[in-house]
């Protein structure tokens, strides 16, 4: 029979099915609500795209007619000085030729003959004309003012202060011909003066020069009424075309043709905007976009919600745009979002179909599993049934495994811990070993180096000995020679001199022994800077560095305070630099030794590096009497004395490594305070 708990598990189990078809509807309403979210957020992006993609259109045609403006405003003067030199080339010519072809007239005659000529000449739609001065400055000629006929105008200027006929004659006379601007009346206005450009080119026979000349205001008159005509064409997409209107509200240029001409500065559209005054306040910002009802659409001739685009021409002070019709922008909207919308609708048929599926095999899954775990459950209680007959049967002989089990447990405890006193006594056995080692080894390490200096002692005494019984023999005899007394005076001073070195040196060997112990030296703890205790050390092996050709460098990262015993770090200090020195550089070509400081918590860290040949057995670099220059003085105690120094008495640890270049690094640890250690 199934357990209560067990019960509740498969009831649940059954209650699944419903569960899945419940949230299977969940899930369609959340995916319905999802697509018509995204459909509007697609729309209204697709609408703010399509209005964009019309404002790029209409923006880059006003640019475009924008920039056509601006550079056949700026060949202005470039095409007025072609022209009127092309003229005047033209006028020299006839002058030349009729001079050529009366020769058999008086000059006086020909000189009235070639000014009748050009008198008359118009161009530039009858506003261009010639004139004739001579080189002094009299006029020769001049259609427009005949009363300045021989009137010599060399002084007069314009009002500018340019000397214009004195300016042109020179021109004309240096340099053959050549271009000069001015200001000068026009014909249809005596009042006003305008900016000329005039060319004048030198006539050699009678010492004149002829010119011409035109006012730009009247070239840019006809070139704007030609870039009108021009732009008036213009037309793009379905209803797309350019305005001009002038800084009064006249309409220079309209798709409707009967606006052209008129002042429509007071115009108000459907809504009561001022139009055309909007669009000049927006065209003297510089440019930019604006909103508005239509007076007229082409295509329909009806009013319309436009989105346009200003850009003002300062040079006229026209303003230009051109506009996009709204209701085409909701046309393309509408056939986008009825696409859209079936695309949509499809989609969310599809989904639902398939969560309906999903849910129908879902809940058919749910019922054969709940009969499957019910018949799990009832072999399951078959099972532990059985399980727990077993478990009955093992309780009754559980006692009496546990005191056999008890029994085996004490015996082998015994076995073990006569194991472990074997293994102590063993443990012991071998330390008593290794400290015997390690004395015979300093034993013999101390036997090996004093015996050396020792027996040349005995040898030296011995030799002294020698030659004072010798002295005495032939002293007794009569027989001491002064070459004698030379041969034993040498003999006693290089005994003397053998026995006071090698006895020197049994001295330093046995201050290197004492130097192995840990006595407490005379000096206290003192505070110091290690930079200072560095610098000092530089000075002090400066001649050596010199003569050897080391480069020292400290780097030491800010200012750091030791309290701990100065003379034992010197020392240490010192120890590895001879070492360097007398080990590290044989055959290098740049020696150099780096040591450095920084703080580390409560410690300091300090490296010690010399780029030197190193050492291939660091591992016992440390162990007293090991040296790799036996024989040379080198007693292989400098590094243990070092070691000893920082471990007892500075309370520290060094560790000796090779870098993958070259040379040795040692690394100091010792406390920044000793105190506190």
């Amino acid at each position: 029979m199934l357990h209560k708990d067990e019960i509740k598990i498969l009831r649940t189990v059954k209650l699944a099915p419903f569960l899945v078809v419940f949230f299977s509807l969940i899930s369609i309403f959340i995916l319905y609500e999802n697509n018509q979210n995204r459909f509007n957020n697609e729309m209204d992006k697709l609408k703010k795209e399509s209005i964009l993609e019309k404002e790029t259109l209409i923006k880059s045609e006003v640019l475009r007619v924008y920039d056509f403006i601006k550079a056949e405003k700026s060949l202005t003067t470039e095409k007025i000085k072609a022209n009127i030199k092309e003229r005047v080339q033209e006028a020299h010519t006839i002058a030349m030729a009729i001079y050529r072809h009366n020769q058999h007239h008086s000059p006086e005659e020909i000189k009235q003959l070639i000014a009748d000529t050009l008198r008359d000449i118009r161009f530039n739609k009858g506003r261009g004309y010639f004139f004739i001065y001579e080189s002094g400055g009299t006029s020769i000629m001049h259609p427009i003012s005949p009363q300045l006929e021989t009137t010599n105008l060399w002084n007069f200027q314009d009002i500018k202060g340019r000397y214009v006929i004195q300016e042109l004659s020179n021109i004309a006379k240096k340099e053959g011909e050549g271009f000069l601007t001015w200001w000068w009346k026009k014909p249809s206005d005596t009042q006003t003066e305008y900016e000329k450009i005039g060319y004048g080119k030198y006539f050699a026979p009678f010492d004149w020069f002829i010119g011409t000349g035109d006012y730009i205001v009247d070239y840019e008159q006809e070139l704007k009424k030609e870039l009108l005509t021009v732009i008036n064409d213009i037309r793009y997409g379905k209803e797309g075309y350019i305005f001009v209107i002038d800084k009064k509200g006249v309409f220079l240029s309209h798709v409707e043709k009967s606006y052209i001409g008129q002042n429509r500065i007071d115009y108000r559209d459907a809504n009561g905007v001022a139009t055309t005054q909007k669009i000049l306040a927006l065209a003297k910002t510089g440019q930019g976009f604006l909103s508005y009802v239509d007076s007229i659409k082409p295509s329909t001739g009806e009013a319309s919600h436009k989105r346009s685009f200003v850009k003002g021409f300062d040079d006229w002070q026209w303003s230009l745009g051109s506009g996009a019709y709204l209701d085409e922008i909701d046309e393309i909207v509408l056939r986008k979002k009825a696409r859209l919308n079936e695309k949509n609708n499809k989609e969310l048929l599809q989904s639902a179909i398939v969560t309906l599926v999903t849910s129908t095999v879902l809940f058919f899954i749910a019922l054969i599993f709940s009969k499957a775990l019910k018949k799990r459950f009832q072999n399951y209680q078959q099972k532990v049934n059985q399980k727990t007959k077993a478990l009955s049967e093992l309780n009754a002989n559980l006692e009496e495994l546990v005191s056999t089990r008890t029994v085996e447990l004490e015996s082998a405890n015994k076995d073990l811990e006569s194991t472990l006193s074997h293994l102590k006594s063993a443990q012991k056995k071998l330390l008593e070993s290794e400290k015997m080692a390690s004395m015979v080894g300093l034993v013999s390490g101390v036997a090996h180096e004093l015996n050396t200096p020792l027996g040349v002692m005995v040898t030296s005494i011995s030799q002294v000995e020698k030659e004072v019984d010798c002295l005495f023999e032939k002293l007794k005899s009569q027989q001491l020679t002064r070459k004698d007394l030379q041969r034993i005076e040498q003999s006693w001073q290089l005994g003397f001199k053998l026995l006071d070195t090698n006895l020197q040196r049994s001295v330093q060997l046995v201050h290197s022994f004492k130097s192995l112990s840990i006595h407490e030296g005379d000096e206290h703890l003192q505070i110091f800077s290690i930079k200072s205790l560095l610098d000092s050390l530089a000075d002090t092996f400066k001649n050596q560095f010199k003569r050897v050709r080391v480069v020292l460098l400290v780097e030491v990262e800010r200012e750091i305070t030791l309290k701990s015993y100065q003379w034992v770090l010197s020392e240490v200090l010192t120890q590895l630099i001879k070492n360097s020195l007398m080990h590290g550089f044989d055959q290098l070509t740049a020696p150099s030794i780096c040591i450095s400081a920084r703080h580390l918590d409560e410690w300091v860290i300090i490296e010690y590096f010399d780029n030197g040949c190193g050492s291939e057995d660091v591992d016992k670099i440390f162990e007293p009497f090991y040296t790799t220059k036996r024989g040379s003085d080198c007693t292989g105690l400098g590094l243990p004395i070092v070691y000893n120094q920082i471990v007892h008495k500075l309370l520290g640890s060094i560790v000796c490594s090779v870098p993958k270049s070259q040379g040795l690094l040692f690394t100091i640890k010792i406390p920044a305070n000793i105190d506190v250690i």
